[in-house]
């Protein structure tokens, strides 16, 4: 439940909360139930007087939805969503410096333009870059861990800090930082110079070889299990197992790439989660490895 301190501070949050708001709007599988309380800050001031002032006893943090499977049941708590100014993209010092709610693709153009190399991983990975820092994004052999000097942060109490590369437990997409955690902001360490042709050349082989290898044009939410540490793909398990066959209502993976599921037709998000469970049953009796996820359910 939400607690009103004021009607002053009611009055000033008043077109940035929505109630009942349908999750399926901010979600790429575009399915999920309702958010009881749904907040939009457009500032950092925003955020830290409305966590400050309003307490629930459950709360998520949401980017663009990329990777992220809402419920069909409704969300009792509130949800946040950073606002425009969360996705400001700067050059302070040579370095690259942006916002949680920066897309990726956004932040490796930016860098591309100002020739500062080593970004261009990021123009293969949807979603903003606070989800990437607390998932540690990757692809083709780069992750954001490589490039990130230090994050702000903000707790749901309203309290901010600085995190240094060094105090984050950044791994195989993880970051370890507590759920209670909102990335505002990230500064990223001062790379190489590289000339903007060079860059784009780069960039476009990412692009090339993301188009051969993964599905375009359809509803997913990007690779649904993470790769084992024991060198196999985790399609080649799905695959070699007869997974990639199996289906639960409208719920299938991807013939492109059977680590995609793919949500064109609109299956329930319960049709989905019963399509990752019985994939990881048998999976882990066939092979004897426990394939685990990648993407996000709340």
């Amino acid at each position: 439940m939400i607690k009103i301190v004021t009607k002053k501070e009611e009055f000033e949050f008043q077109d940035q909360i929505k109630k009942n708001y349908p999750l399926s709007k901010n979600s790429w599988f575009g399915v999920g139930g309702n958010a009881s309380t749904f907040f939009s800050p457009q500032n950092k001031n925003d955020l830290k007087t409305f966590l400050k002032n309003f307490k629930f006893k459950k709360i998520i943090t949401i980017g663009s939805g990329s990777n992220i499977l809402f419920k069909d049941t409704d969300f009792k708590g509130l949800v946040i969503k950073l606002g425009k100014e969360f996705s400001k993209i700067e050059d302070s010092n040579s370095s690259v410096v942006a916002g949680a709610a920066a897309l990726k693709n956004k932040v490796s153009d930016f860098a591309k333009k100002k020739g500062i190399g080593e970004f261009e991983f990021l123009s293969a990975i949807p979603g903003n870059i606070g989800g990437g820092i607390i998932m540690n994004s990757g692809c083709f052999g780069s992750e954001i861990s490589d490039i990130v000097e230090q994050i702000t942060i903000m707790d749901y109490s309203g309290n901010e800090k600085i995190l240094k590369r060094n105090k984050i437990n950044f791994q195989y997409r993880e970051s370890g930082l507590p759920e209670n955690y909102i990335v505002l902001e990230v500064l990223f360490r001062k790379t190489k110079r590289m000339p903007n042709t060079t860059i784009e050349k780069k960039i476009q082989k990412i692009k090339n070889e993301k188009k051969i290898s993964q599905p375009t044009g359809i509803r997913t939410g990007g690779s649904t299990f993470k790769n084992p540490p024991n060198n196999k793909k985790a399609w080649e398990l799905i695959k070699q197992c007869g997974c990639d066959k199996i289906s639960f209502g409208r719920a299938k993976f991807s013939q492109h790439h059977c680590n995609f599921i793919d949500n064109t037709d609109l299956a329930s998000s319960k049709d989905i989660q019963k399509l990752i469970k019985e994939t990881q049953k048998i999976v882990q009796k066939k092979s004897g490895v426990k394939l685990e996820l990648e993407i996000k359910i709340a």
